[in-house]
């Protein structure tokens, strides 16, 4: 049975009026405001939001589904931040379990990769004051030079908006910098939630979320893609997911330079 057929026996069989209203919409190819997307998010099942989102999908694009081999690196697990999610960061003040690679034995991991079909190699880790821009730029443009075709997705905002501070250089100078280094998209986290009360509880001292979209919004002005997070299930409300989803789509409007969404 299709996606399609489901909806319309959805349209037929739901008794909610409002959640009636929402999947016409769908139907009929329609955006939903966030009033509904919070509705959704208080009165749907998850199987009503699959129907929705995979009859949106296959509209889209038919019944293709895409998907890469990559490898994770993460340069190391020190971080100045001390976000109160992470359990993967060991403070800069305390590197007990910690790591943190040089260009050479980043270059190894790459290496190790050789006689393997990936496509794609992922790059994040902490931020600390060793790895600044001159570190990475020379970093991307040896693993470009060493396999040319592997797709290189590499830091986040987070990541771009100290490096850049301590190089003391513009986040429009620096993205350029990056994209000739080599780096082909960047992947979406730091995102976390955009809310500023919730963020400063959560993830304080990073990069705000006029900054973390500012910087998305200059990579895809050139001419690049991206992709995005949310993090969500801790001290959040569906207010601030509906207020944090809306933020990247009036960014997608304006740049349609996102090209996944991580939750």
């Amino acid at each position: 049975m299709t996606a399609i057929t489901h909806l319309s026996e959805i349209i037929n069989q739901e008794k909610d009026p409002i959640l009636v209203q929402i999947a016409e919409k769908v139907n009929q190819q329609k955006r939903i405001s966030n009033a509904e997307g919070l509705y959704l998010f208080q009165h749907a099942s998850l199987s009503y939001l699959g129907i929705l989102a995979n009859y949106i999908k296959e509209k889209k694009h038919g019944k293709k589904v895409y998907f890469n081999r990559n490898f994770h690196i993460e340069p190391t697990n020190i971080c100045i931040y001390s976000c109160s999610f992470c359990s993967y960061s060991r403070l800069i003040k305390n590197k007990a379990d910690g790591w943190e690679y040089t260009h050479d034995e980043i270059m190894n991991i790459i290496k190790s990769y050789d006689d393997k079909p990936v496509t794609e190699v992922h790059i994040v880790g902490g931020v600390m004051p060793r790895y600044d821009l001159n570190f990475y730029l020379s970093l991307f443009k040896a693993i470009k030079q060493h396999r040319p075709e592997l797709h290189l997705k590499a830091l986040t905002p987070v990541e771009f908006h100290y490096i850049f501070k301590k190089a003391k250089v513009s986040y429009e100078e620096g993205m350029k910098l990056i994209l000739e280094s080599g780096v082909d998209s960047l992947p979406g986290g730091g995102a976390e939630i955009f809310d500023k009360d919730i963020r400063d509880q959560i993830a304080g001292g990073k990069c705000s979320t006029e900054e973390w979209l500012s910087i998305h919004e200059i990579w895809h002005s050139l001419g690049k893609r991206s992709n995005a997070t949310m993090l969500y299930g801790h001290i959040e409300t569906f207010e601030h997911r509906i207020q944090h989803l809306d933020l990247l789509r009036q960014l997608q409007d304006k740049t349609q330079g996102f090209q996944t969404l991580f939750l």
